[in-house]
C-alpha cells in the first residue's frame, strides 16, 4: 500500500481539527478578556474593612450580605428590587438576611413592621410596605395604623398588633440596635448599606448610583481582597 495515497487525507482530517483549537483558544481568551473587564475596587475609595471581622449566620458553603435598610429611606426603596434580583440570581452562594437599622426611636417602628412580618411569616410583604410608604405616601405611625395598611393583603389586624406590641419583641429590637452600633462602630451611618462576609461594609458613600453599590459587593465576593 501506497502511503502517499493518504496523505491529503491525513492533511485534511488535520485541517478539520484546527478550527475546534482555534476555538479553544477563542474561548480561553474570551474568558481572559471578560475577567478583565470586570470592574476592580478600591479599599477606603469603594468600601471599608470590618476589622475585627463580624460573626456571620451563613451556612457552610455560602456568604452573608447584609441589607441594612429603613422603611423612610427613599434610597432603600429604589434599591430594593434591584436587591432582590441580585439575590435572586445568586441564591446558590450568599446568604441574604435584611437588617432594620436603628438610629433613632422613629426608626424603631419600621423594625418592629420588619419583625412582626418575620414572626407572621409574611416577608413576602417587604416590598409592599416600601410600596406604601413610598408611592402612596403612608407613613408607618402607629401599630392600628399599620395594620389597617396591611389588612387588605390578608394580615390579621389582632395578631399583627398583638406580635407588633408584645414583650417578645423586645428581643428583636434589642438585637437590631446591637447590630447598628457594631457596625456603626465599622463606618455604618446610614442607609443603604451592604455587610459582605462580616469583613467589609459597602455605604452609599462608598457608591455613585444603586446598581454600582451591589457591583462592589460583586466584587467582594469574587477576590476576597
Amino acid at each position: 500500500m501506497n502511503p502517499m495515497r493518504h496523505t491529503p487525507l491525513a492533511l485534511l482530517l488535520a485541517g478539520l481539527a484546527m478550527p475546534a483549537a482555534y476555538a479553544e483558544t477563542d474561548a480561553a481568551a474570551a474568558d481572559t478578556q471578560a475577567e478583565a473587564a470586570l470592574p476592580s475596587y478600591d479599599l477606603g475609595t469603594h468600601y471599608s474593612v470590618i476589622a475585627p471581622p463580624v460573626e456571620t449566620q451563613a451556612p457552610e458553603g455560602k456568604t452573608e450580605v447584609i441589607d441594612f435598610f429603613w422603611y423612610g429611606c427613599p434610597h432603600c426603596f429604589i434599591l430594593e428590587p434591584l436587591l432582590t434580583e441580585w439575590i435572586a440570581e445568586r441564591a446558590e452562594t450568599v446568604h441574604a438576611r435584611h437588617l432594620p437599622a436603628i438610629f433613632s426611636a422613629r426608626w424603631e417602628l419600621g423594625a418592629r413592621v420588619y419583625y412582626t412580618l418575620e414572626e407572621l411569616d409574611r416577608l413576602d410583604l417587604h416590598a409592599q410596605v416600601f410600596h406604601l410608604v413610598h408611592e402612596q405616601r403612608r407613613p408607618l405611625k402607629s401599630a392600628a395604623g399599620i395594620a389597617r395598611m396591611l389588612e387588605p393583603f390578608d394580615v390579621d389586624p389582632k395578631a399583627f398588633k398583638d406580635i407588633f406590641l408584645g414583650d417578645a419583641m423586645d428581643a428583636h429590637l434589642d438585637a437590631a440596635k446591637k447590630s447598628t452600633k457594631q457596625f456603626k462602630g465599622h463606618g455604618l451611618g446610614g442607609v443603604p448599606a451592604l455587610a459582605v462576609g462580616g469583613r467589609y461594609l459597602v455605604t452609599s458613600k462608598h457608591a455613585t448610583s444603586y446598581q454600582e453599590l451591589l457591583d462592589i459587593a460583586d466584587y467582594l465576593l469574587r477576590e476576597n481582597p
